[in-house]
């Protein structure tokens, strides 16, 4: 389906909804294959969203990070209307989630981010150092070009990881608009950027890293977690940027007691 601004996107399940937002030349499968599985039965209303250029979503007229939060925002508000709903967001989908929590304080209810975004500015960021630690031995049969991607961007190298990343990652990246991420990643840096580093969020925050994310790196997302009263860290070692194809199964414990929190937080309402 798609919104009046052309941002495809998909809704399954009833109840509170959750917004997810996957990272930058990705798309809504990144999100959807992971959470899917042991989401079904749930009773929270699951909303997958492809980014503005990336996916089935047309770019918005100006590419810039201002652009696509505004589009994103007209995109929710015709998808949920007012009511409260909770965000995850993993990488650039991170930057836009705290974004959102920023401007919709009335209703985002809670923030899962994986390796998020927390300085557009790449060369300013606090990088971690990469590494792979070889589970088994992967038997590369199809995709093999991409393989050299996989161990540059994965810390946990076997069968079954490199199996998700064809799976999760590989979809996304053949259906981005290069032109429009080109110049998206020349008006990255949002407005609020400095707010958002000071906030003490007042809703539930569940933050997962890895000490090896090159990507984003660590450190000022710990911070970030410090210093918001609600704030939870989960600090992974040996753990890189993909995080949930690393620690898939520490990811889904914290996502589960991240729902757990958001509840209680809502019947306190």
């Amino acid at each position: 389906m798609k919104t009046s601004n052309l941002i495809d996107y998909t809704v399954v399940g009833a109840g509170t909804p959750i917004v997810f937002l996957h990272g930058m030349a990705l798309d809504k499968r990144s999100t959807s294959l992971f959470f899917e599985p042991f989401m079904r039965s749930s009773n929270w209303q699951r909303v997958y969203l492809d980014l503005p250029g990336m996916g089935q979503s047309a770019p918005t007229t100006a590419a810039s990070s201002e652009a696509v939060l505004r589009a994103l925002i007209e995109a929710i508000h015709e998808i949920i209307g007012d009511q409260p709903f909770a965000v995850y967001g993993h990488s650039y989908g991170g930057y836009l989630a705290q974004a959102l929590a920023n401007r919709l304080p009335e209703q985002v209810v809670g923030l899962f981010l994986t390796g998020p975004v927390v300085m557009a500015d790449k060369a300013k960021r606090k990088l971690a150092k990469h590494q792979n630690v070889f589970v088994d031995e992967v038997q590369v049969d199809e995709n093999e070009s991409s393989y050299d991607a996989f161990l540059k961007m994965n810390v946990q190298v076997s069968q079954e990881h490199w199996e998700q990343y064809q799976k999760m990652i590989l979809p996304g990246l053949a259906a981005i608009n290069h032109s429009y991420l080109v110049k998206l990643h020349e008006h990255y840096t949002l407005e609020e950027e400095p707010i958002l580093q000071k906030r003490d969020y007042q809703i539930p925050l569940t933050m997962m890293v890895g000490k090896n994310d090159q990507i984003v790196g660590y450190q000022e997302q710990c911070q970030l977690v410090q210093q918001s009263e609600m704030g939870e860290l989960f600090l992974l070692n040996q753990t890189g940027h993909n995080l949930l194809i690393d620690q898939p199964e520490l990811a889904k414990v914290a996502f589960h007691h991240f729902l757990e929190t958001v509840q209680a937080y809502l019947s306190q309402e």
